[in-house]
């Protein structure tokens, strides 16, 4: 394992509820709860890529990507999905600011079942600390 996916994991060991799995160049977490979305981190080269289900974002620091990939785990943290059909096209990452959401940035389709009614879900993770005996 590289150094970050030790970090990620050493942190994760703190909590529950979720299923990990390390790669050589990436991590992904999935929580438990039927709403939640996968975080994951890929690394090439020096740059990084963190997605959320369909949306994500590419990093050239370490930190800042490490950072994200912690917020997609955290309860201020959200992403409307928007579907057609049982495709999922369009995906905004949402944060929690003073109680309301606020939309961050948009991932989406190009090609899409346009001719589907589209419906919107919200998704979130939920993993919990660790409880020890």
């Amino acid at each position: 394992m590289e150094n970050w996916q030790d970090a990620i994991v050493t942190k994760l060991n703190d909590y529950c509820g979720f299923a990990l799995d390390v790669g050589d160049a990436y991590i992904s977490v999935v929580c438990d709860n039927s709403e939640s979305f996968e975080v994951s981190m890929f690394r090439s080269g020096s740059q990084y890529q963190v997605g959320f289900d369909g949306w994500h974002e590419h990093f050239d620091a370490e930190e800042d990507a490490v950072q994200c990939f912690a917020f997609g785990l955290s309860d201020e943290c959200r992403l409307k999905v928007v579907k057609r059909g049982a495709m999922d096209c369009r995906w905004t990452l949402e944060y929690l600011e003073k109680g309301s959401w606020r939309t961050d940035t948009v991932t989406g389709l190009i090609l899409i079942p346009f001719w589907r009614t589209a419906e919107i879900e919200y998704r979130y993770n939920a993993i919990k600390k660790r409880c020890r005996s």
